[in-house]
């Protein structure tokens, strides 16, 4: 009988906190580039997907928020007549941690993001993507500052900045030497989120 009551006490303290929490699942387009490689402009597309739980503080204003996301990122610049074919494509599993504020249809975030090197590739003469010459670093920290806007009910559209607090990957030459705090990435997410647990 004790144990039963026990048993019944747990499961309500779980279901009790359960409720503190919520879901959301998202998925974004991305514009990215690679300040330090030569090549400036957003002009390196991909995407991401991914999910998170979230927590109030304070009652459905302030908050905390984890993910998991898996994001393609990198650079990408054509041939012209003042600049060489460019290509490389990073692909990256990462955990967001951020914390929130919402105030009316509006959600604002910030906070920081640890990221793994899956892949990477690299074309430097417009023949195919290949190993890079020069290795990046497998893991990545990135400061993150996004907004994004309750669209109805469970639907909201995202905006999210991306930059890379510490080099990805440094200068190999004196001939670099203006790259002497090393190459980050730098992108812009746009998207949309469905979240499980919409506001009362």
């Amino acid at each position: 009988m004790k144990r039963n009551l026990l048993a019944i006490v747990l499961l309500s303290a779980i279901c009790t906190n359960a409720q503190e929490f919520g879901a959301s699942i998202d998925a974004e387009v991305v514009a990215s580039q690679i300040d330090g490689d030569r090549f400036g402009g957003y002009n390196k597309f991909g995407f991401t997907v991914g999910g998170s739980v979230h927590r109030f503080f304070v009652k459905n204003t302030i908050g905390a928020k984890m993910g998991l996301r898996y994001v393609r990122k990198g650079s990408h610049s054509e041939e012209t007549e003042h600049s060489q074919f460019y290509m490389t494509e990073l692909h990256y599993a990462e955990l967001p941690i951020t914390a929130f504020y919402r105030w009316k249809d509006f959600e604002f975030e910030a906070g920081l993001s640890a990221g793994y090197l899956l892949k990477a590739k690299e074309d430097t003469d417009g023949y195919g993507l290949r190993e890079p010459n020069y290795q990046y670093r497998k893991a990545d920290v990135c400061a993150i500052a996004g907004v994004r806007y309750n669209l109805f009910g469970s639907i909201w559209a995202n905006a999210q900045f991306n930059y890379s607090a510490l080099a990805i990957r440094k200068y190999h030459s004196a001939q670099d030497s203006y790259m002497v705090s090393g190459q980050h990435n730098n992108l812009l997410m746009f998207g949309l989120c469905y979240e499980f647990s919409p506001r009362k």
